[in-house]
């Protein structure tokens, strides 16, 4: 998915869908800020960009959104609310009790997607799988799937928030060690490491000075 401003690509970092939901503000803690979700068109190609919806899919929600615009402007609506309400809930350090707004939030959306889903099998297994629908804000329910099975289980241990200056950016660290710190070491961690850098040469630069001041 490219950015409408500037073209880039939105990276998928958070090993999670509901956290590559969350991260479609990039940076999320410090303007200038983009939204990589700024209308329910965006959010259409995000969820084919995500692999969630396919072509014929994508078609349908786009039909359907133009057939009922309100509608469309209402379920966007809800899906910035609902990723808002993702951020504050997985975001570290979690505590009980926490965030009472943003559960409400997503407790209101996991019940519509749970409402519209089943148990289906295939040759292998036992999946839940969303029923035919032609309610727009379908988009919205692997979403919630995602986000209620992590939150549900020891892998919610392992979300770490990016230590990118003004990232905010959230991930499932799979590292053995368990100590990754950043969203992509090739994005924050190259910049930490060069804004690191500059630091050691002004402060070298300063130190330099002085020294020769105190020559002279």
């Amino acid at each position: 998915m490219q950015s409408l401003v500037t073209g880039r690509l939105l990276p998928v970092l958070g090993g999670a869908l509901c956290l590559d939901f969350v991260n479609t503000i990039d940076p999320r803690l410090q303007p200038p800020r983009e939204d990589f979700l700024p209308t329910f068109e965006a959010l259409i190609n995000w969820a084919a960009f995500v692999g969630t919806a396919d072509v014929a899919e994508v078609q349908s929600l786009s039909a359907e959104a133009e057939g009922d615009p309100m509608q469309a402007a209402q379920v966007h609506h809800r899906a910035i609310e609902l990723r808002e309400a993702l951020f504050e809930l997985f975001r570290p350090p979690r505590r009980p009790g926490q965030h009472p707004a943003g559960l409400a939030v997503f407790n209101k959306e996991l019940r519509r997607a749970l409402a519209e889903t089943e148990l289906t099998r295939d040759a292998s297994h036992y999946r839940l799988a969303p029923r035919p629908s032609a309610r727009l804000d379908r988009i919205l329910w692997p979403v919630a799937r995602s986000a209620v099975e992590l939150l549900t289980s020891a892998d919610l241990d392992h979300v770490r928030e990016c230590d990118g200056r003004g990232c905010g950016w959230l991930f499932r660290d799979t590292s053995k060690a368990g100590r990754r710190r950043w969203c992509s070491m090739a994005i924050c961690g190259n910049r930490a490491k060069a804004r690191r850098h500059r630091e050691d040469a002004t402060h070298s630069a300063g130190t330099a000075g002085g020294a020769e001041a105190v020559i002279y």
